[in-house]
């Protein structure tokens, strides 16, 4: 028997009063959908045009560091190990014993689902070299056993929904030798958007297309936020995971965001907003460094 058909006799009985009801609920749902569409598409529309930004990124507007740098000094080349392989990313220190990057630079892989499984367990151990040229020539040097909860950091399931606000992490340095010797860290703290959208936006870090252990810059006016996170027309490539994004604000280099990925024809970084600081600064907390 058809669905729509009326079973003559039936009207009174228990099972044509609920296949008559069914029948109304998928009549009520047939013409409701149109319309339920009809808004997705509004949504997705109206969600597309929020984060429109035309970006055409450069890779020729990039500039190699060779001399002493602010706040190159304060960022960092990064050698991450995960088993027996070797990846790359950079950092930026924010305080005499924490040092901030990508989530995914230190965190597991949540899709491995076949080995080598150590992949899934993050990284165990980082090479970290401040205010680098070349594999020779960098300022401070600092080597970390990483174990999360004590000298790592970063937010559980950060890939959900490829959140880019969720990808940050932080590293525990064992002492406060490298801040001295580079002589100071970024300002860390909640970013003040309306003076952030009145300076040019800069990247400090090492892109995969260059050198090992060298590092590149590059500024932008091309920059919006939406919610948590920034998008930028700067040119970025593998090892810029972490790259420090800053502003110059009222005489210091203060941290704007983490870079994390591309974002349609964009690159995109975690927003140093209220909620990454608090996130950071409870992190900090438990591994007994006050960050206030």
């Amino acid at each position: 028997m058809c669905l729509c058909e009326n079973p003559v006799g039936t009207e009174n009985t228990t099972g044509y009063k609920i296949h008559k009801l069914l029948l109304m609920n998928i009549t009520k749902t047939l013409q409701e959908l149109p319309l339920k569409i009809s808004a997705f598409f509004i949504l997705f529309i109206c969600s597309s045009k929020l984060q429109a930004q035309n970006c055409n990124p450069d890779p020729n507007k990039r500039v190699q560091i060779t001399g002493i740098n602010i706040p190159n000094e304060y960022s960092c080349y990064m050698e991450m190990k995960r088993g027996w392989y070797t990846y790359y990313g950079t950092g930026a220190l924010i305080h005499p014993r924490v040092v901030i990057t990508a989530g995914h630079n230190i965190a597991y892989f949540p899709f491995v689902k076949r080995p080598p499984f150590f992949l899934f367990r993050g990284t165990r151990k980082i090479r970290m070299y401040f205010g680098s040229k070349d594999s020779t020539n960098y300022t401070s040097y600092a080597p970390v056993k990483l174990k999360r909860g004590k000298t790592k950091f970063f937010n559980s399931s950060y890939w959900l929904n490829a959140s880019i606000n969720r990808d940050f992490a932080i590293i525990i340095l064992p002492d406060s030798s490298v801040y001295k010797q580079v002589g100071g860290c970024y300002k860390f703290a909640p970013i003040d958007i309306a003076e952030l959208k009145t300076k040019p936006l800069h990247i400090t870090g090492s892109p995969g297309d260059k050198s090992l252990f060298t590092m590149w810059t590059d500024s932008t006016n091309n920059f919006s936020v939406i919610g948590s996170s920034l998008h930028y027309d700067l040119f970025t490539e593998v090892r810029n995971s972490g790259s420090p994004i800053w502003s110059r604000q009222q005489n210091s280099i203060q941290l704007a965001g983490v870079h994390s990925r591309s974002f349609g024809n964009c690159n995109a970084s975690v927003l140093i907003d209220k909620g990454t600081f608090a996130k950071v600064v409870q992190w900090c907390k438990e591994a007994g460094i006050d960050l206030k």
